[in-house]
């Protein structure tokens, strides 16, 4: 973890590139891993309340709010090591290796929302401004971009 209070940067930039250049062909500004990274440290600090609560020392997939069994992620979208050591650190509870599947769900539903908001502005980037928090709303893509929500 850092030394000041920020959080660790969780997401595989270079993979988040990728998966949006993949889906339409669209380009990322820097400025959308910022709030696309403090959601994921939210979820993850979401999750960790979850598993205390249910008295549990692992926090597992089924921790998360936006949980789906069996999700078929075909990549991982965060750096594992990270996620996994922000977690011991702020509540000393393993990590399920399913956690990294949740995440990497919720950052693919993200990316697609922001993705149909910046073709709708008719732009080609997407943006911080696109970034809307899946829990809130949920847009719907096309089926041929090949994720399933």
């Amino acid at each position: 973890m850092t030394t000041s209070n920020e959080a660790p940067i969780f997401l595989v930039t270079s993979k988040v590139k990728n998966f949006i250049k993949a889906k339409q062909g669209l380009n990322i500004s820097k400025s959308f891993f910022d709030p696309l990274n403090n959601d994921v440290e939210q979820t993850i600090l979401e999750a960790i309340n979850h598993t205390k609560k249910s008295d549990r020392k692992t926090v597992m997939a089924k921790d998360f709010n936006f949980y789906k069994e069996n999700p078929g992620v075909s990549e991982i979208l965060v750096v594992a090591s990270k996620v996994k050591k922000f977690i011991k650190e702020k509540s000393d509870l393993n990590t399920s290796s399913q956690v990294l599947e949740q995440l990497t769900l919720r950052i693919e539903r993200i990316c697609l929302d922001s993705i149909k908001r910046a073709i709708d502005d008719g732009r080609k980037t997407v943006m911080d401004r696109d970034f809307v928090t899946p829990t809130t709303h949920q847009q719907e893509v096309p089926s041929e971009w090949g994720i399933n929500p």
